[in-house]
C-alpha cells in the first residue's frame, strides 16, 4: 500500500494493540498477582511452562520482550520502506547484542561452537551473527565495521561507550531525514530523554566516583562535534556541574525540579539520581502518549507507541522482580512509578 495508507493502517493497528496492553490503569493488574504462574497467565493468556520459579521469571521477561519487538516489527513491515528513525530504534538492540558479543570474545569465548543468545530484530538486523566468532565479519558492512578486532579487558568499556554514542548520532541523523511533520516533535522528544540520561550520569559520576569536570565531560553522550555546553543533549548536563549536590536551594528553580527527590525543610537533603531516573521514566511515558495521540499517522506516533510499550515492559520486569523478592504490591507499584 502507499505511504499514507500504510500510516493510517499502522496507526489503527497500533492503537488496537495499546488497548490490550497493560498501560495506564490496567498496568495495576501486573502488581495484584501473588505468584509468577499467575503473572504468566495474565500476560499471555496461557498455561505457564513447567519451569522452576526462577527460570519462569526469566522466561516471562524474555517472552514479554520478544512479543513487544514482534509487534513493533510487524507494524514496520506494513511500510514498503519504513522511515529511517523507525528502524534506527531497533539498532539499540543490535548495539546491546554487539556489546555482549564483544565482551564474550574479550573473555575468551572464541572456542564456543555457538553464538550466545541475541535479541532478534528480524530482517532489520544488520550484524552477521552467522560469522561467529569472527568479529570483523560480524560487523562488516555495518556502521560498526570499525569494531573489527577483539578489544582487551581494559578497552571494553570504551568500546561499549563508542557503540552507544554512534547509535545516538545515527538516530539524530535518521530523525533529520524524517518528513517535516514529525521531525521537530521527534527531536524534542529524544532530546528530553538524553538530556536527563546525561544529567543522571553527571550526578552519579560526581557523587559516587568523585570525577572532576573534564573526566565527566568525556563520558557524556553528545550529537555535535564535541560534548560541550552548546550540544543540545550534553549542554544541560554540563551546566549542572557546579551545583552543590547537597544544597537544595541551588536546585529548586532548576528546569527539571519536578524530578527531584523531596526536600523537607530543616532536614539533610542530597540529590538522588535514581529518583530522578525513575521519575523521568514516568515523565517520558506521558510524553510518549502525547506523541502518539497528537501526531497520529506519522513516524512520531509510532515512536510514541514504542516508548509506551517499553514502559509497559519495564512494569512487567518490575512486577517479576517484586514477586521474586517478595516485595509488597504498593512498593512494587511505587518502584514502577505508579504510586497513587
Amino acid at each position: 500500500m502507499d505511504k499514507s495508507g500504510a500510516e493510517a493502517f499502522v496507526y489503527a493497528k497500533a492503537a488496537g494493540l495499546l488497548r490490550k496492553s497493560f498501560i495506564n490503569q490496567r498496568a495495576s493488574q501486573l502488581f495484584e498477582v501473588n505468584k509468577t504462574d499467575d503473572l504468566w497467565t495474565l500476560l499471555f493468556s496461557s498455561q505457564p511452562p513447567a519451569l522452576p520459579e526462577v527460570l519462569l521469571a526469566q522466561e516471562i521477561e524474555n517472552e514479554a520482550l520478544k512479543r513487544f519487538l514482534t509487534q513493533y516489527i510487524t507494524l514496520l513491515d506494513q511500510f514498503d520502506k519504513p522511515d529511517p528513525v523507525l528502524t534506527a530504534q531497533l539498532s539499540f538492540y543490535e548495539a546491546e547484542n554487539l556489546k555482549e558479543i564483544s565482551a564474550a570474545l574479550c573473555n575468551g569465548e572464541q572456542k564456543c561452537p555457538q553464538l550466545l543468545p541475541v535479541i532478534s530484530t528480524s530482517k532489520y538486523s544488520k550484524l552477521n551473527y552467522s560469522a561467529w566468532p569472527d568479529l570483523a565479519k560480524i560487523t562488516e558492512g555495518t556502521e560498526f565495521a570499525w569494531l573489527n578486532s577483539v578489544p582487551d579487558s581494559h578497552s571494553q568499556q570504551q568500546v561499549e561507550f563508542k557503540i552507544d554514542l554512534q547509535c545516538v548520532k545515527n538516530l539524530w541523523d535518521a530523525i533529520n531525514k524524517t518528513d517535516s511533520d514529525s521531525r521537530q516533535a521527534l527531536l524534542d522528544f529524544y532530546a528530553e530523554e538524553y538530556i536527563i540520561k546525561n544529567i543522571v550520569w553527571v550526578i552519579r559520576l560526581k557523587r559516587f566516583f568523585k570525577l572532576d569536570a573534564e573526566e565527566i565531560k568525556q563520558k557524556l553522550i553528545y550529537i555535535t562535534d564535541a560534548p560541550d555546553k552548546n550540544d543540545p543533549i550534553a549542554g544541560p548536563a554540563l551546566r549542572i556541574l557546579d551545583k552543590d549536590l547537597e544544597n537544595y536551594s541551588q536546585w529548586e528553580n532548576w528546569k527539571y525540579a519536578e524530578l527531584l527527590n523531596p526536600h523537607v525543610s530543616g532536614e539533610v537533603w542530597q540529590i538522588e539520581p535514581s529518583w530522578i531516573e525513575r521519575k523521568n521514566l514516568v515523565r517520558m511515558n506521558s510524553l510518549a502518549q502525547r506523541l502518539f495521540h497528537i501526531h497520529g499517522m506519522t513516524s512520531a506516533a509510532l515512536i510514541g507507541w514504542f516508548y509506551i510499550k517499553d514502559f509497559e515492559l519495564r512494569c512487567i520486569r518490575t512486577a517479576v522482580e517484586s514477586l521474586r523478592l517478595n516485595i509488597s504490591h504498593a512498593e512494587a507499584k511505587s518502584a514502577a512509578g505508579m504510586a497513587e
